[in-house]
């Protein structure tokens, strides 16, 4: 059965990483690091492998501009595309206006049902209320309705890493906030969803559940099965607490993404990412390094910085 790939929770290679992944893409193939067992996979990126391309962006302008380049290997793609307009806590994503523009061209070029909006995470701060958030979400969905049927939503998990951020790089205090507020706000945005023709999902928070808020499943092997008139693997394989996803094969990797928010769940810090980015090569095998099986048939890593040469 044809695989589900996710292009990726981990990072944002639309924005970064285009030439890397078309050029993965070409070669049909890719190695991925296990986040846990850290074993080396390979993972087929051949056509007739490949079910859907799932992917995931703040910033989908560098691979608008090759899209045909992926339509030409495979033509049933996916989008999740987050746009807040949150400067302050996104602060090297484009201008919302800008990415509002791409998000509008992927949604004619494929239909709504193609793309969905993702307002999330949502924070409150000390300067960052609910009123701010509620103000962001209507600016946005007034240019967005119509080109989409679903908006994500979520509140950020203050994991220790995300309150180290905030503190090293902002002036900004992440305020706990009870379910009950939490859950009220929620229902209060999907009313004004409601009004732009468009269906409000919890990612991951459950508590935010109403007549008018749904469960999020980001990858429902379901509704890309029926959406592309295929058969996929509708295995449930949930991320985290709480995820409703299905199957899919992540080709990301963790601390290589350069937008810089502040609550970033997949960095621990800016400059370990920017240091990555500096030293990628884009004919690299893996998003980490070259990969090379040795006489013994064990993978073997390499990552040597300047050099863009395959082991």
């Amino acid at each position: 059965m044809k695989s589900i790939i996710s292009v990726s929770r981990r990072t944002d290679i639309p924005a970064f990483y285009t030439d890397w992944f078309i050029n993965r893409l070409k070669s049909g193939f890719v190695y991925v690091k296990h986040p846990f067992t850290k074993e080396w996979l390979y993972v087929s990126l051949k056509p007739e492998d490949v079910g859907v391309i799932v992917f995931w962006s703040k910033n989908f302008s560098p691979l608008l501009k090759q899209i045909e380049k992926i339509e030409n290997k495979v033509s049933n793609l996916f989008f999740h595309f987050t746009i807040t307009g949150n400067k302050i806590l996104e602060p090297n994503v484009p201008d919302y206006k800008e990415t509002i523009k791409d998000f509008i061209f992927i949604s004619k070029r494929y239909s709504p049902k193609h793309i969905v909006w993702r307002f999330d995470p949502i924070c409150i701060t000390n300067e960052l209320s609910f009123d701010y958030y509620q103000e962001k979400f209507i600016k946005c969905i007034e240019k967005l309705h119509g080109y989409t049927k679903t908006c994500y939503i979520s509140f950020v998990n203050l994991y220790k890493k995300v309150l180290i951020n905030f503190r090293k790089y902002t002036n900004q205090i992440p305020i706990e906030i009870s379910q009950i507020e939490k859950r009220r706000f929620a229902y209060k945005l999907a009313e004004i969803a409601e009004k732009y023709n468009i269906k409000l999902y919890a990612c991951c928070n459950d508590y935010l559940l109403s007549d008018k808020v749904k469960k999020a499943s980001c990858i429902n092997a379901y509704y890309l099965s029926n959406l592309f008139h295929i058969s996929l693997e509708a295995k449930p394989a949930a991320t985290r607490k709480e995820c409703a996803c299905t199957k899919s094969i992540d080709i990301g990797a963790y601390n290589t993404c350069i937008h810089g928010c502040v609550y970033c769940y997949a960095n621990l810090n800016k400059e370990k990412a920017k240091k990555f980015y500096k030293n990628f090569s884009p004919i690299w095998n893996s998003m980490e390094g070259n990969v090379f099986i040795n006489l013994r048939k064990k993978y073997v890593f390499r990552r040597i910085k300047g050099m863009h040469t395959l082991f």
